[in-house]
Parts: structure tokens; C-alpha cells; sequence
């Protein structure tokens, strides 16, 4: 019995020593995709679900890696934020100064816990808001159900951000969002130029491609926390198991959804074969003749 007490303390201390590292690594994923709607070459880098985590001292690290990917837009699908843990806004606030700072369109739109934190019941909604002023203030466009359109390299991009309602994320629940909301809250996709769209959420990615986007890239399940090898993410946030939009690249009726493992935890700190994520998606113009791509 001590045997096997004794191993048991060991597993579980070799456990706790690999979480606490593998909690301070991430990995870039490029991915790459072609359009007849660009005439230049088109580079996003995303940055999901942070939760106020920092890869070494002001995230310089990941700021660093950002750099690198050499983007023209960065955006940021939600969840910078864990709602209630007010004190560590400043540790995203600060990350995102230093994007905005790049000089290049940092384009941000609500996830689950900046929805959360203005909530009548919400005893953080002040310091929030304080927050988001000063993301502001800082130059991110921010679009909570608004589309812009933006020249990048001599070409215009429409992006679009999809703030969704709270139902959508109730736990033991499967996600539901009705027919005909992203039409309602966003007008009609664009058919001319390439319509690139936020949202958090990635269970309504057949939705979004329906829709009309182009290229959707979204967070919040965190890759599943725990995933199986050749198999994929074990359970949802919802407490799903086996979430079919976990993390990765989808093509749905020739449109592309980008799914980030997210950059950061909150409350369960575990990753297990399923590393933080910063996704690198670079778009290549492809010409159109006679109706077939060449």
C-alpha cells in the first residue's frame, strides 16, 4: 500500500510540475486560404480568449511572437477578460496598448465574459467599463454587432463582429442561436469584398458560413482543455462532450472557420495535448475565369 501511495505522489507531482510549464508555453498555427474577392495578400493573426494571462514579463513573449507573424489586422474574437477577476485587467489592457500600438487595425469583439460584465447583477460593471473606455482610448475598433470596412494593402476587407446572447452559452445545454440572428443584428454579409467575421462562439459555425463570411474565426472552448490524440477535445464548456467545432480550420459550403485553442484559463487550469494557440491566417488572392479557380 505505501508502494503504491508512493507512486501515485509521484505521478501526481510529475503532473503538477508539467501543467505549471505547459501553462506558460503557446504555439503560432499558420493556416493559409485563397479568395477571388483580394487582390493582395492578407495576413491576420488572432488573439482569443487571453483571460488576462501573460507569457513572461508584459506578455512580451507573445507580443514578440505577434510581431513576428508580420500581420496587417489582428483580431480578437472575446474573452479577454475573466469577468469578475478585476484586478488583473490591466495585465490585457497593457497587452493590448502594445498591439495598438504595431500600427496596424486591432479589431475586437465581445466573448462571454464581456458580456457578462455588464449584466444589471454585475458588481464589476464600473471597473469594466473603465476597461473598455480605455481600450478605446487605446485605438481598437471595437464592434459589438457593427460591420466596418477597412482598405488593407489596396484592398477592401469588411469585417464584421458578432456580439452573441448569454442563452447561447448556459452550461449542460446545447448551444442554440436562432435562425435569422446574424442577419438581424448584422445586415447582409458582403458579396463584393471579403467578409471577415468575429465571434466567439464556434458551436454556430455552419450559421456564420450560411451567412455569408468568408472567414470566421472564433474561441471559447479552449481546444476542450483535455483532447485524445487523432480524436479531438473531450468536453465543451457547456459540459458537451465531444464537441464537433473544438479547434482547428473547417471549410463549410467553401467558406473557412478558424477556431483557436484560446491563450489563456480560467478556473479549471489544465491543458492537456492542447497548447495555447496564436492562429496566423494568411489569405492569397486566387482569379476567377469562366467560373473555375485557377
Amino acid at each position: 500500500m505505501e508502494l503504491l501511495i508512493g507512486i501515485i505522489s509521484v505521478i501526481v507531482i510529475i503532473y503538477a510540475i508539467w501543467q505549471r510549464q505547459e501553462l506558460k508555453k503557446f504555439q503560432v498555427t499558420h493556416y493559409e486560404m485563397h479568395s477571388p474577392k483580394i487582390s493582395h495578400t492578407l495576413k491576420m493573426a488572432v488573439i482569443s480568449d487571453l483571460h488576462s494571462f501573460s507569457y513572461g514579463k508584459d506578455n512580451v513573449r507573445l507580443l514578440q511572437a505577434v510581431r513576428d507573424a508580420d500581420a496587417d489586422m489582428i483580431l480578437i474574437p472575446g474573452d479577454l477578460i475573466v469577468t469578475a477577476v478585476t484586478e488583473k485587467y490591466e495585465i490585457s489592457l497593457a497587452f493590448v496598448r502594445n498591439l495598438c500600438a504595431l500600427g496596424i487595425p486591432v479589431i475586437f469583439t465581445n466573448g462571454n465574459h464581456e458580456t457578462r460584465a455588464v449584466l444589471p447583477d454585475a458588481d464589476c460593471t464600473d471597473e469594466y467599463l473603465k476597461y473598455r473606455h480605455s481600450l478605446e482610448q487605446a485605438g481598437v475598433i471595437m464592434l459589438n454587432q457593427e460591420s466596418i470596412k477597412l482598405d488593407i494593402n489596396g484592398t477592401t476587407v469588411c469585417v464584421s463582429g458578432l456580439e452573441l446572447p448569454l442563452s447561447s452559452y448556459e452550461k449542460w445545454k446545447k448551444p442554440y442561436l436562432e435562425e435569422g440572428y446574424l442577419t438581424a443584428q448584422l445586415g447582409n454579409a458582403s458579396k463584393e469584398h471579403l467578409q471577415v467575421l468575429l465571434a466567439h462562439h464556434p458551436a454556430f459555425a455552419k450559421q456564420y458560413a450560411q451567412w455569408g463570411a468568408d472567414v470566421t474565426v472564433c474561441g471559447h472552448n479552449h481546444g476542450g482543455l483535455i483532447c485524445i490524440p487523432g480524436i479531438g477535445s473531450i468536453i465543451s464548456p457547456q459540459f458537451m462532450l465531444f464537441p464537433k467545432y473544438d479547434a482547428g480550420e473547417f471549410t463549410i459550403d467553401g467558406r473557412k472557420v478558424y477556431i483557436s485553442r484560446g491563450l489563456g484559463t480560467h478556473t479549471i487550469h489544465i491543458r492537456i495535448f492542447n497548447r495555447a494557440q496564436l492562429p496566423v491566417i494568411t489569405v492569397k488572392p486566387e482569379r476567377v475565369k469562366q467560373g473555375l479557380s485557377e
